[in-house]
């Protein structure tokens, strides 16, 4: 889908989400390869709960997903309210 970090961020905050971009934590600490590499990625979270959506995080890391996944959270969300993407 090749939208904007910026674009998808409008839309959200539109529907009561916010994007927030970070590195992968595994716990506490942030997350390197076996080349000493850090990931950046993507959780969305509810306004109106204060909970993130399950998926861009799981038990051991969070930021797990890309702006594909964020951009596909967000198409779902606004067919549910009958909106046009």
């Amino acid at each position: 889908m090749n939208y904007s970090e910026n674009a998808l961020r409008r839309r959200a905050y539109s529907i009561g989400y916010r994007v927030e971009k970070g590195f992968r934590h595994l716990g506490q600490f942030v997350y390197h390869d076996s080349c000493g590499d850090r990931f950046t990625g993507y959780m969305v979270k509810d306004l109106y709960t204060g909970f993130y959506e399950w998926g861009c995080y799981s038990e051991n890391f969070d930021h797990l997903w890309n702006l594909d996944d964020v951009a596909e959270f967000l198409k779902g969300e606004y067919e549910t309210r009958g909106l046009v993407w």
